[in-house]
C-alpha cells in the first residue's frame, strides 16, 4: 500500500467513526503495519490540506465546509496546467461563465488538472469550498479522482469526453467536422493525406474511415500521435508530427490536424524547411480559434462552437441541480468546414 492509499483509507477510517472516538496514531500505524512517525506524517499532511483534525495522539473529522452564500459551480479544467492558455478551452470557460450567470449561479474556481490528480487532491478541494455542481472541461479526470468525484457529487457534466453513460456530456461532432475536411481536400486533387493528432479520438477515427471510402492511401506511418505533456496539443505538436511526415519516404501532400494549434506549428516547421503552403503542401486545422484568421496563410478548418459549448454545460449543471430526477443528456453539437488558404482552395 502506498502513501495515498494510506492516506485515503486513514480518512475513510475517521469518516467512518463519525466524530465519536479520537483514533490513535498507534491504532493506526498497527492498522497498517507501519511506524507511528511514519502515520504521523500523514496525520500533518493531511491535517495541513484541511481533511482532518490533528490532535494529541491522533485524529478526528476536519469541521465541516462553509456553506456557500449563494449558488456556486466548480469547474475543472482538467487537461492544462495553465487556466487561460488555450484559445479553445478559454472560450468554452467564457460561455460558461456567462450563462451561469444568466442563470443565477456562478463560478466558484477553476481548477487544472494538475491540482485534482488524486483522490486525496479532489477530497481537499471539496472540502475546502462547498459547490452545487462541477462541470469537468476537456478530457476525463484519471480513474481514481473521478470515482471518487461521481461518489460525491451528485451535478456533474462532462465536456468533450464522455465520463460515463449515466452522467451529462456536452461535445462537439468532430467525426463528422474531419470526414468534411477529407472530402474538401480530396475535392482540390489531393491523394495521400497524413494526420497529425495528440492521442486518438472520433477525429482520427473518422480521418481513417474517410481515407477507405475515397480509397487512398492508410499506411499506419501516416498517422502520427505525438506524446503531449501537462501542457496540451501545443505548437510544439505540429512540429513534430511535420517532421515526422516529411521525412517518409513518399511524404503526404495535404496534413490535416486535429487541432488549429498543432496545424499551426506544422506550418511554422514547413515554412523554416522552405516547403510552400499550400503550393508544396496543404495543412488544415480543427476548432477555428481566433489566432487561425491571423496565420499566413490562413488556416483552413472545422468550426465548433466552442462558447455553446459551455453554455450548454452550464444549463445541463444547473437542472442537475434543480431535478433531482434530471435524465443525463449526451448532446452532440454541430460543426461547419471554413475555407481559407492553407488548403489551396
Amino acid at each position: 500500500m502506498n502513501k495515498e492509499e494510506r492516506q485515503n483509507r486513514i480518512l475513510e477510517l475517521i469518516e467512518k467513526s463519525n466524530g465519536q472516538e479520537l483514533l490513535g496514531t498507534r491504532e493506526l500505524a498497527e492498522h497498517f503495519g507501519v511506524s507511528e512517525m511514519t502515520v504521523r506524517r500523514d496525520l500533518q499532511e493531511l491535517s495541513q490540506e484541511g481533511l482532518l483534525h490533528r490532535q494529541h495522539g491522533g485524529a478526528s473529522p476536519a469541521r465541516q465546509p462553509h456553506q456557500p452564500d449563494r449558488n456556486e459551480i466548480g469547474i475543472l479544467l482538467v487537461s492544462r496546467t495553465g487556466k487561460y492558455s488555450d484559445p479553445f478551452f478559454n472560450a468554452v470557460l467564457e460561455g460558461a461563465d456567462r450563462k451561469l450567470r444568466e442563470l443565477g449561479y456562478r463560478v466558484a474556481y477553476i481548477n487544472t488538472r494538475e491540482e485534482v490528480s488524486t483522490s486525496v487532491q479532489v477530497r481537499t478541494l471539496l472540502l475546502s469550498r462547498a459547490v452545487k455542481g462541477i462541470i469537468l472541461v476537456g478530457p476525463p479526470l484519471g480513474a481514481e479522482s473521478l470515482s471518487y468525484l461521481k461518489a460525491n457529487m451528485r451535478a456533474l457534466v462532462g465536456t468533450i469526453d464522455s465520463i460515463g453513460k449515466d452522467y451529462e456530456n456536452v461535445t462537439f461532432d468532430g467525426y463528422t467536422g474531419i470526414r468534411l475536411m477529407v472530402d474538401h481536400l480530396v475535392k482540390l486533387g489531393r491523394r495521400r493525406l497524413g494526420f497529425i493528432a495528440g492521442h486518438y479520438d472520433f477525429r482520427q477515427q473518422g480521418f481513417i474511415d474517410s481515407l477507405a471510402e475515397h480509397r487512398l492511401p492508410s499506411d499506419d506511418s501516416l498517422c502520427v500521435t505525438v506524446q503531449f505533456g501537462i501542457e496540451g496539443w501545443t505548437r510544439e505538436l505540429g512540429h513534430a508530427g511535420a517532421q515526422q511526415l516529411m521525412s517518409l519516404p513518399n511524404p503526404p501532400d495535404a496534413i490535416v490536424c486535429a487541432s488549429d494549434l498543432i496545424a499551426i506549428g506544422a506550418i511554422q516547421w514547413l515554412r523554416q524547411h522552405n516547403f510552400r503552403v499550400p503550393d508544396d503542401i496543404a495543412v488544415t486545422g480543427f476548432d477555428n480559434v481566433s489566432e487561425s484568421t491571423f496565420i499566413v496563410p490562413s488556416l483552413t478548418t472545422v468550426h465548433v462552437h466552442k462558447q455553446l459549448l459551455g453554455e450548454l454545460a452550464a444549463e445541463r449543471v444547473v437542472r442537475q441541480i434543480e431535478n433531482e430526477n434530471e435524465t443525463p443528456l449526451f448532446i452532440r453539437t454541430p460543426v461547419q468546414l471554413v475555407i481559407r488558404q492553407s488548403c489551396g482552395a
